[in-house]
């Protein structure tokens, strides 16, 4: 009966020992989820507003009767303005690099004047647009990019004799043109949440020269390049 009693005892305190070792096992953890990352592929759509500052600069041609000179002649104008206008574009990501394609289009309106003695020169600046490639890297939620492509806007260059401010027509020497160029930037894309971004961009523009003659057939050449910031909201689909 003892004997029994001892094996009984014993039972009883490895049957405890083990549901104490039970117990204390170590708990199990779950590898934590893969952090998420913004991803900026897809289309989007925006608008933006910004400010634009160019440089313009006629000259008479050779043999120089333009502005009744006889000599040459150069004046340089600063058109300045404000602008706005919407966008669109589609972007690819593979890893940290985001290649794209976007379309800019809107109203200039930059512009710039001169009166000098009895020469006049003028420039105005309307719509616009640029088709551009961009290809950045993404460091998550921000964009770093350049682009670059076709710009083409609509521009209207003046040169005329106006004695006392009053045009003489045979003098007047004036061309509009939807002029085609070049152009070159860099921005920077934040996501300020899942479908929205907001950003920052430098584009420089060269529309190239063009010619204009008045009734006199006096030539005259003119130079445009255009200088925009701007800042703009996107939605991403």
């Amino acid at each position: 009966m003892r004997t029994g009693l001892l094996t009984g005892i014993a039972l009883v305190a490895l049957g405890g020992g083990a549901a104490m070792a039970a117990d204390l096992r170590q708990p199990s953890f779950k590898a934590p989820p893969p952090q998420q990352f913004f991803s900026w592929s897809g289309l989007y759509i925006g608008s933006h507003t910004g400010a634009a500052v160019g440089q313009t600069k006629t000259t008479n041609v050779t043999p120089y009767g333009g502005f009744n000179a006889g000599v040459p002649l150069s004046y340089e104008l600063n058109p300045v303005g404000i602008f706005g206008g919407g966008q669109i574009g589609y972007n690819w990501q593979t890893g940290a690099f985001v290649f794209g394609a976007e379309i800019d289009a809107g109203y200039l309106g930059a512009r710039s004047r001169i009166l000098q003695g009895d020469d006049l020169v003028e420039v105005k600046y309307g719509g616009y647009a640029t088709f551009t490639g961009r290809a950045g890297l993404a460091h998550d939620r921000l964009l770093t990019y350049v682009k670059g492509g076709a710009a083409v806007a609509s521009i209207k260059n003046t040169a005329a004799d106006a004695p006392g401010g009053v045009i003489n027509t045979t003098d007047l020497s004036q061309v509009r043109e939807t002029r085609w160029g070049w152009t070159v930037g860099t921005g920077f894309e934040y996501a300020i949440a899942t479908n929205w971004t907001v950003k920052s961009e430098y584009l420089y523009m060269d529309f190239g020269r063009t010619r204009s003659t008045n009734l006199d057939g006096d030539v005259f050449d003119h130079k445009n390049q255009l200088h925009t910031w701007k800042v703009g909201l996107n939605y991403k689909y």
